[in-house]
């Protein structure tokens, strides 16, 4: 699978790299989807990124997740409060265009009906 790697200052593991990744962020209670670019950790001989930070860390809390939906659409807010729910996030490869993680299917799609 070809990924888009990015050179950063930080180093993600050893024998790992930073890859390009799209984050569609849906806020649930409306609907409305942005989309957010993401650099995520890809180790040697995986196929996708780790998931961890968006399954289970930083990144699966919605005051994390408000700020990048908002960010997405060139606004810098402060968040209230920690919650869980009010935000889904599927990710997407850029360069394949293949959704690699998801929470939510798209409007068009009734699996979930």
């Amino acid at each position: 699978m070809k990924w888009e790697t990015i050179e950063k200052k930080s180093h993600p593991i050893k024998g790992g790299s930073w890859v390009r990744a799209i984050a569609h962020i849906r806020k649930n209670e409306t609907g409305e989807i942005r989309q957010y670019e993401t650099h995520e950790i890809l180790a040697d001989g995986e196929g996708f990124p780790s998931v961890f930070n968006w399954e289970e860390n930083n990144y699966s809390c919605d005051c994390n997740r408000e700020l990048f939906f908002e960010r997405a659409a060139g606004n810098e807010i402060e968040t209230e409060e920690c919650s869980d729910g009010r935000f889904s996030v599927n990710l997407e490869n850029p360069v394949t265009g293949e959704i690699y993680y998801r929470e939510f299917s798209p409007a068009n799609d009734h699996a979930d009906s």
